[in-house]
């Protein structure tokens, strides 16, 4: 079988759904799966992890253009099914793109699978735009239960056409040596009593580091020895915000309390979450299983602290997998990360029940529910 999978964005760029599909052809290929992928034309072409996996840096924002640069590259290389993954910050919320599906189904008569990462949460506009994607796909991929319930129930699918696929962590844990925790954690400067709080992901307004600058100024004040971990990097790409947070931290006297690492390579990423004691990772929208720096945070056994918004979806079980907070309480917060600090039982066992909880989000797992969904279609 050979795929043709179509997405804005791909590493390097940094995108998590770019990421997400990268994953996805990696792990089809190791079932055999040939993969092109197709992208924005301004993407340097990455090593391939397989030689099932081509990436052809080809698409403009032009949807009619695409279209036959698609079909073409679907007739030419003898594809059996195209897969668009949507959105990504690289369609620049352009409409054009949801009259790329209705066309490809006109000029290609091959199956069109199209997986959305985000349908409820999204913004209204965007649950307009994605209706014409819908209607021309022969099958849908939503990535939560709740947003296949939402399908279901306002686009009126019948359940063989939408299916619930989850998404993966960005990255697995590399398997660290022994010793290997001690040295990472020197080379971070953290001393042997300091509580190493790690944040994981991009520098944006809706991962609200306002509050977790506030609770980790409120824990250093109680007498605590913490540092916070910023994996990730300011850099041009982060605007506004990310000068703002960088200023904040100067404000508030937290520059001997943050480390940076800047953006790091998956192995060194996974020694970084292996020095940290637990994870604060805020979400405006709450925690749920669409957040792949969750699930990474998860698949390596870190505690993960967060954010609750009303009920939490299932699966996120607060005590058992994860520590919430109710939503924009920095107050809760801090105490919450006074009680991760201070009671290593209830690190040992969130991180027993992350473990537990990461792998039902397994890429094996996903490749092969993905690879099911295609041969129902051929």
């Amino acid at each position: 079988m050979k795929v043709c999978m179509i997405c804005g964005s791909y590493p390097p760029a940094k995108c998590g759904i770019g990421d997400h599909a990268a994953r996805l052809a990696e792990h089809l290929a190791l079932n055999g799966v040939a993969v092109d992928v197709l992208t924005r034309s301004e993407t340097p072409v990455p090593p391939s992890p397989s030689e099932l996996v081509n990436v052809f840096p080809l698409l403009s924002s032009a949807p009619a253009m695409d279209a036959a640069k698609i079909a073409l590259h679907v007739a030419e290389n003898r594809c059996d099914l195209i897969h668009l993954q949507f959105p990504t910050w690289a369609y620049r919320r352009s409409l054009g793109i949801s009259l790329l599906p209705p066309l490809l189904r006109v000029i290609t008569r091959v199956p069109l699978v199209a997986t959305f990462h985000e349908v409820v949460r999204s913004h209204p506009v965007n649950r307009i735009r994605l209706k014409p994607i819908v209607y021309a796909s022969s099958a849908v991929i939503a990535t939560t239960e709740e947003d296949c319930r939402w399908l279901r129930e306002h686009v009126l699918l019948r359940d063989g056409r939408v299916v619930h696929v989850p998404i993966g962590p960005c990255m697995e844990p590399t398997g660290e040596p022994p010793g290997d925790r001690a040295e990472y954690r020197r080379h971070l400067g953290l001393a042997d009593d300091d509580v190493a709080i790690c944040y994981f992901g991009f520098i944006l307004r809706n991962k609200m580091l306002e509050d977790l600058l506030a609770a980790v100024r409120n824990v250093a004040e109680s007498g605590s020895k913490v540092r916070l971990v910023l994996m990730t990097g300011f850099d041009r790409t982060e605007g506004l915000y990310g000068s703002r947070i960088r200023a904040r931290v100067a404000e508030i006297g937290l520059a001997d309390h943050v480390v940076q690492t800047g953006y790091v390579s998956p192995a060194e990423a996974s020694r970084c979450f292996g020095a940290c004691d637990f994870a604060t990772l805020l979400f405006r929208d709450g925690a749920s299983f669409r957040r792949s720096s969750l699930l990474t945070a998860m698949a390596h056994g870190l505690p993960v602290l967060s954010y609750a918004q009303g009920e939490p979806p299932a699966g996120i079980s607060n005590g058992a997998n994860i520590l919430l907070s109710p939503m924009g309480n920095v107050r809760a917060l801090t105490d919450n990360m006074l009680r991760m600090i201070r009671e290593p039982g209830l690190r040992h066992r969130l991180s027993d029940g992350a473990l537990e909880t990461a792998r039902r989000f397994s890429w094996p797992s996903i490749a092969r529910q993905t690879i099911e969904l295609y041969h129902t279609l051929r």
